[in-house]
């Protein structure tokens, strides 16, 4: 057999193996990853599906808790007036919130009002789990011990199983006494389980675990479901899956089998690349036994061409990490040699150049936000040396002696009388000391964790671009001054002399569409040189007003913000200056990265000002599609 033979041969058991192996390994290890992944994602379906269940009481919580705490509903458990009646309980109330039961108590626990409403038939009905005589001081939907008590969860009735909410009648400050209970329900229907489908996109059902309702095939997956597991998962055919899980009553026990039936798309999908794979192994195997093949007609030309084909290949893809293997000793592999060493030298090359580069781009964007911190530390500072000052003021050593002297003395009355008056003294100034240093150390908390925000946005915005969304600008402007508020320079007792007014046209603007952190920085950046200005210019009452209004942006559609404070003001022949300088005292190193900002955003700012004393407008303009 000729050697040409042999090579060819040993190729093909070679790529045959290789083939059965990789099949085999996708099959026994890959595949089943699949299995698991869509069993995992069938379980947070079904997670879905209790969590629309929880919301959907938890929003008949808050509409029982928005009666219960209305000075009407106060008054009207006191006189049963007819007002209340003929504007509140009536059926437009039942079928507009989709309320099925309404019932109010008094606190001897009588039913001053309550109906209960078919909705489908728009009719009264009586369910004899709410009949007006079983409710008692112990009944456990009464049992409110405070204003803030609320009960709430699923009860299982003769008419199936009703969503209900119960909360304490008080007044519309939520102040009490209460004067009795406001109870709510909502029965959980088919409609309901229609509108909770709509909702999350998961398709699931219930059926409830007393009644003999339960198909047989679902009622052996009930006797399968453990105590100590959450879910049960059922394949019920190639296409489907079943998920199972048991929802508890108000009494914590189960009352409701609810299962989630899940397109098997994943493992679909698993089949498909399975398949696609194995042909992908054969295709590639024949192709490779065809060049290899090739390349024994050619044992001169084909190392040639192997050669240039490598060269090409690195020039297209810039991949300098790829090496030619030739193990020969004549001219052909001397030349793939050399080739491969020049390789790896412009490899070398290439490799310290993006690391300087990436360096210095790490240093520029490091330059910015240790400007951010150090303008978070430095009242930190501040607060640290006044809080030690404080520890220094407190006489302990006056105090342990009084209290030894009281003690283990025995003083005359006069004298203990003035050792009794000094250590109230003490005791008040400590405790009025204590207060203060919690209020410092919560600012103090409260910059650190700016200083970690700052960080935490620094990383995002080194490995991701920066996602365009819609935006309220009315939300993100206030986002801005809570951050301004919480973590800029102002100290803390200086705050309330700082007035931020956000005309009301904002409320009513269309959404913007933008980057929500870097517009964040520059409006915040901006507010707080405001805050400064108005600092340097000993304003007693500072005020900063922000206005909005849309306009023509090169031909779009776009926002016109307008920043204004009372503070220090401007030279006419600064106002360019302030964007690429920084004036003593001040944070206008950050309006040079909003400029840059707002010019990556296609828009600009620039600011507006009649001199010394006249305060400042900063003007910031956007197109709103950017």
């Amino acid at each position: 057999m000729s050697l040409r033979a042999k090579i060819l041969l040993i190729l093909l058991v070679i790529i045959a193996l290789y083939a059965s192996l990789d099949y085999g390994i996708q099959r026994l290890i890959v595949f089943p990853s699949f299995i698991n992944l869509e069993r995992e994602e069938a379980e947070e379906d079904m997670g879905r599906c209790i969590n629309a269940i929880q919301r959907e009481i938890h929003h008949l919580d808050l509409l029982c808790q928005d009666w219960g705490a209305w000075d009407e509903t106060y008054q009207f458990v006191a006189d049963k007036n007819n007002n209340f009646l003929e504007s509140n309980l009536i059926r437009e109330t039942f079928t507009g919130n989709k309320l099925n039961l309404v019932y109010i108590f008094n606190s001897n626990f009588e039913v001053v009002w309550g109906e209960i409403y078919d909705l489908e038939t728009n009719q009264r009905i009586t369910v004899k789990e709410f009949s007006k005589d079983i409710f008692t001081n112990t009944h456990p939907l009464l049992k409110h011990k405070d204003v803030e008590s609320s009960i709430s969860g699923i009860m299982m009735t003769e008419k199936g199983p009703m969503f209900i909410a119960s909360r304490p009648i008080i007044t519309g400050d939520r102040q009490g006494p209460i004067r009795g209970t406001i109870m709510m329900g909502r029965f959980f229907n088919k409609a309901i389980l229609d509108t909770l489908i709509e909702q999350i996109h998961v398709t699931f059902r219930f059926w409830s675990i007393k009644k003999d309702t339960i198909p047989a095939y679902d009622e052996d997956a009930l006797n399968q479901l453990k105590p100590d597991s959450a879910f049960l998962v059922k394949e019920y055919s190639s296409e489907l899956l079943y998920v199972y899980t048991t929802y508890s009553g108000m009494q914590n026990t189960p009352i409701l089998l609810l299962r989630a039936d899940i397109p098997r798309a994943i493992t679909a999908k698993g089949k498909i690349a399975l398949r696609f794979a194995f042909l992908s192994i054969m295709v590639a195997g024949l192709l490779i036994l065809f060049v290899l093949f090739f390349i024994l007609q050619k044992i001169v030309i084909s190392p040639i061409r192997k050669l240039t084909a490598h060269m090409i290949s690195i020039g297209k893809s810039d991949d300098l990490s790829v090496r030619l293997s030739l193990k020969r000793r004549d001219e052909i592999g001397r030349l793939a040699q050399e080739f491969n060493s020049m390789v790896e030298k412009l490899g070398k090359a290439q490799k310290k150049l993006a690391e300087l580069s990436y360096h210095s781009g790490m240093a520029e964007m490091a330059a910015g936000i240790l400007h951010n911190i150090r303008n978070a530390i430095s009242p930190i500072t501040i607060y640290i040396d006044d809080l030690r000052q404080r520890v220094r003021k407190i006489p302990l050593e006056e105090i342990k002696l009084a209290r030894q002297e009281l003690i283990k003395g025995n003083p005359p009355e006069e004298r203990r009388r003035d050792l009794t008056q000094f250590l109230d003294l003490a005791d008040k100034n400590l405790s009025i000391s204590i207060n203060e240093t919690s209020d410092k150390l919560v600012e103090m908390g409260n910059r650190i964790g700016q200083i970690e925000i700052m960080l935490s946005e620094q990383d995002k915005l080194s490995h991701f671009e920066k996602p365009i969304e819609k935006l309220k600008l009315d939300e993100l402007i206030r986002d801005s001054i809570a951050y301004t508020e919480r973590f800029q320079t102002v100290p803390y007792n200086q705050r309330e002399n700082i007035v931020f007014n956000i005309h009301p046209a904002i409320q009513k603007m269309e959404p913007i569409s933008g980057n929500r952190m870097s517009l964040l920085q520059v409006f915040q950046n901006v507010l707080i040189n405001a805050v400064e200005s108005i600092q340097r210019a000993g304003k007693v009452h500072g005020e900063v007003i922000i206005k909005a209004e849309e306009e023509q942006v090169d031909n779009v559609k776009g926002m016109h913000i307008k920043i204004s404070d009372n503070g220090e003001g401007i030279e006419i022949d600064e106002l360019v200056r302030i964007f690429t300088t920084k004036r003593e005292g001040s944070s206008e190193t950050s309006l040079s990265w909003c400029a840059n900002t707002m010019t990556a955003m296609n828009g600009r700012i620039y600011a507006e000002s009649d001199g010394k004393e006249h305060g400042t407008t900063i003007h910031i303009i956007f197109p709103q599609n950017t």
